[in-house]
């Protein structure tokens, strides 16, 4: 006896065909289909994303304060939460761009700040034989600061403009509200 799965109910075979039809009717979805059928997928993986680089890139960020360090940093986080978020999310909408810019400006704000509260020690204290603070006081010290700069709002709006780039799709005509809505 061979194993096969369960033939799905026609609603959704066709659906799955009509969407991936190189999938067979039944088989399992991978986890990027499951994720991009999640409303709050594209979300969820830009903040994962976000706050991953942020904090595995925030020990680059130079103890001195280095613009072109702080903007190629900037960028790698800003274009890897975009390329995510404008992968997963099948619209391509506005609330996809706007999942797309808080979770770039989070990331980057996690990034720049914790490396430089991080990096702050190294120097005239560690001459001394006084440690700085270390990356726990830096990641909490990120989390306190608010996010309001302008470095933070221009990578988000990168991360927006990622997302949504290209034609739109053509739009299928609304159907009309009856009277009295």
């Amino acid at each position: 006896m061979s194993a096969t799965p369960e033939p799905a109910s026609d609603g959704e075979a066709s659906a799955e065909t009509a969407e991936n039809p190189t999938v067979p009717p039944g088989a399992p979805r991978s986890f990027l289909d499951r994720l991009r059928r999640n409303r709050m997928g594209a979300l969820a993986a830009g903040l994962v994303v976000a706050v991953l680089l942020g904090l595995l890139l925030s020990v680059l960020v130079p103890s001195e304060p280095n613009l072109l360090a702080y903007v190629l940093l900037g960028l790698m986080v800003t274009v890897l939460v975009g390329a995510t978020v404008r992968y997963l999310s099948p619209e391509r909408g506005f609330l996809d761009q706007a999942a797309a810019f808080v979770s770039s400006a989070l990331g980057v704000h996690l990034m720049i700040v914790t490396g430089a509260v991080n990096s702050a020690g190294s120097g005239l204290l560690e001459d001394l034989g006084v440690t700085g603070p270390g990356f726990d006081d830096a990641l909490m010290a990120a989390l306190a600061v608010p996010m309001v700069s302008t470095g933070m709002l221009l990578s988000g709006l990168v991360a927006a403009i990622i997302v949504g780039w290209g034609p739109r799709e053509t739009e299928e005509p609304r159907p009309s509200r009856p009277a009295g809505y």
